[in-house]
């Protein structure tokens, strides 16, 4: 299974991140999602994005790909593939960044996994199938049914769960009762969600994937003049919640205080007092 890594060009024991996109891992990293994990790379994090249904390219010096993951012959659930893709990365990563690196490494002690759309799906099936492989977790416009009439996560595990106004609206690429809110209703203290206005569900992708999003009408795009301010937010807002869950660093406040955030808020809440 490939998996493209991102990380700081910068020496030192950095917590790590990995990413599940669109289409229950189908979208691959390298077509929609560079620039949000490059950027939250850049915040200290080495972050790792699978594709767990494609193939990869060749990376560059700050961006490579990790190919010979015995992970796609074994089976089981996408869940179960992407924990032992987990495995593989602990085994193997630190001396593959240590032969393409001048001293960075990974602190799998800090481990965040996050997700867009039914990657999510994937995301959460893994933290239910054992939630103790990651200390946070990031839902980003989730898309899943994993979780269910009353049920809910008994254990404590810090998670953001994310939303925008158009992901709703049609043609739907977020249902509501299996989107964010379904998500954060079900979830245990500490969490918080946030949604924002005049955004949509492809917005978070590079422009490139954007552009074919928005011409084909896949999803309810928001306009294409904002989209740097937007991917500026979006990749702080997801840091923020790393940097505070991970690195030691209280940075909840940009979480928290809508008055700080660039763009439009539909709605906030947050259950930190646990």
């Amino acid at each position: 299974m490939p998996s493209l890594v991102y990380y700081p060009a910068r020496p030192g024991l950095f917590a790590v991140l990995l990413f599940s996109g669109g289409f229950d891992g189908a979208v691959r990293v390298e077509m929609g999602y560079t620039d949000l994990l490059s950027r939250v790379a850049a915040h200290g994090f080495v972050v790792m994005g699978v594709d767990l249904q494609s193939l990869g390219q060749a990376g560059d010096t700050r961006r490579d790909n990790l190919q010979g993951s015995p992970a796609h012959s074994l089976p089981g659930s996408p869940a179960h593939t992407f924990l032992q893709q987990m495995d593989w990365a602990r085994t193997n990563l630190n001396s593959y960044l240590a032969n393409r690196t001048a001293g960075v490494s990974v602190d799998w002690e800090n481990t965040g996994v996050f997700c867009h759309s039914a990657g999510c799906s994937v995301i959460l099936d893994t933290v239910l199938l054992n939630h103790t492989a990651m200390k946070a977790t990031a839902f980003l416009e989730p898309f899943t049914s994993a979780l269910s009439g009353n049920s809910t996560v008994s254990f404590r595990l810090p998670a953001l769960m994310y939303g925008t106004q158009f992901c709703e609206d049609f043609p739907f690429c977020c249902v509501k009762g299996m989107d964010w809110n379904h998500v954060y209703d079900h979830w245990s203290c500490p969490k918080t969600t946030l949604a924002t206005k005049n955004q949509g569900h492809c917005d978070i992708l590079d422009h490139t994937m954007w552009e074919i999003c928005h011409t084909t009408h896949f999803c309810k795009t928001g306009d294409v003049d904002n989209w740097a301010e937007y991917h500026t937010f979006i990749q702080g807002f997801v840091s923020a919640f790393f940097i505070s869950t991970l690195q030691g660093v209280d940075d909840w406040r940009y979480l928290h205080n809508v008055t700080d955030i660039p763009i439009g808020v539909m709605n906030a809440k947050n259950d930190t007092n646990c």
